[in-house]
């Protein structure tokens, strides 16, 4: 995603149709290839199969790891890199970390940009401390900030944490993510389809580079992008297949 770009990969929901269908919601543009393909073979970062856990809420295929890409300095520095262009475009005076998946990245963004860091909690967090601040670091009161989160899919964590920032007089001018999930994501709200937002890459396209890769099977990731995209009913027959092809 570009900044200011808001529509998603497959706003309309298009159904699928053949590998054409596929290869154009996943692709990538030729400058970001390359670290598109080191953050989706980042050792666990991508896990093949089915999320139980939360399959019904946010990701129903292949969960990712994200914060494995931190172990890396290298990759942390390089993955920051457009995090900080971004803060610049966005004239952003702060860095702030969405607690906790955003925090390292964060620092790195500020790091590579030469900006003030900050962090602000999750929302209702309660601390060692009556009222404790839920921003923490640098002020951000009446200052333009960009917000670092690991990942975006709904915009709910978005919108609270946007919530959290104005509280303390934030000017929230953007977020930056690793991994932009809206192009799987059931429902958006507001907030994610009107403020700038950039990312390294989206969901499908982490799937795309993972399957270049070898990290997935083709035909797993076939199977998935049509679950995804299309929105298999629970009782699919082909949820069997795809739990045997992972």
């Amino acid at each position: 995603m570009t900044t200011h770009q808001l529509t998603l990969a497959n706003a309309k929901r298009t159904r699928l149709i053949d590998h054409a269908d596929i290869a154009r919601l996943t692709a990538v543009p030729t400058p970001r290839t390359d670290l598109v393909a080191r953050l989706a073979t980042v050792p666990g970062l991508v896990r093949p199969g089915i999320a139980h856990w939360d399959m019904k809420t946010r990701l129903p295929l292949h969960p990712l790891s994200n914060e494995n890409a931190y172990g890396d300095p290298r990759l942390l520095h390089d993955l920051a890199v457009p995090g900080a262009a971004l803060a610049r475009r966005l004239g952003a005076d702060v860095i702030v970390g969405a607690e906790t998946g955003g925090i390292p990245l964060a620092t790195a963004v500020a790091l590579a940009g030469d900006l003030p860091f900050a962090f602000v909690r999750k929302p209702g967090y309660i601390g060692h401390e009556d009222h404790e601040p839920r921003v923490r670091g640098a002020s951000v009161a009446g200052r333009r900030v960009l917000l670092v989160d690991d990942a975006v899919s709904s915009g709910k964590a978005l919108e609270a944490f946007a919530d959290e920032l104005q509280a303390e007089g934030a000017i929230l001018v953007g977020v930056f993510t690793l991994v932009d999930m809206r192009d799987v994501a059931t429902t958006v709200a507001p907030i994610a389809t009107t403020l700038p937002l950039e990312s390294i890459a989206t969901y499908l396209e982490v799937l795309a580079a993972a399957t270049e890769h070898d990290v997935l099977d083709p035909a797993t990731h076939q199977l998935a992008v049509d679950a995804l995209i299309n929105h298999w009913p629970d009782n699919d027959p082909r949820w069997t297949l795809l739990n045997q092809a992972a």
